[in-house]
């Protein structure tokens, strides 16, 4: 979807069959992308485990289908 007013573009994302305002997408693209940078943590990433690499492989998932990749 297209923010006419700046010209931006988010993902159409539709949670529980209601489509996410502009704002909303773009809150969850940058909260997917936050905590991915929040995963290079070593710390962070010992105390999750296993846990890290799924979280980090099914988010990197999630963010090349945000920006339209298969």
């Amino acid at each position: 979807m297209k923010d006419e007013a700046s010209g931006l573009v988010e993902p159409d994302i539709t949670v529980n069959g209601r489509l996410l305002t502009f704002a909303e997408a773009m809150s969850v693209r940058v909260a997917i992308g936050s905590f991915r940078i929040g995963l290079s943590d070593l710390e962070l990433r010992r105390q999750l485990g296993q846990l890290a690499d799924n979280y980090d492989h099914h988010l990197a998932a999630v963010e090349r289908t945000m920006r339209g990749e298969r």
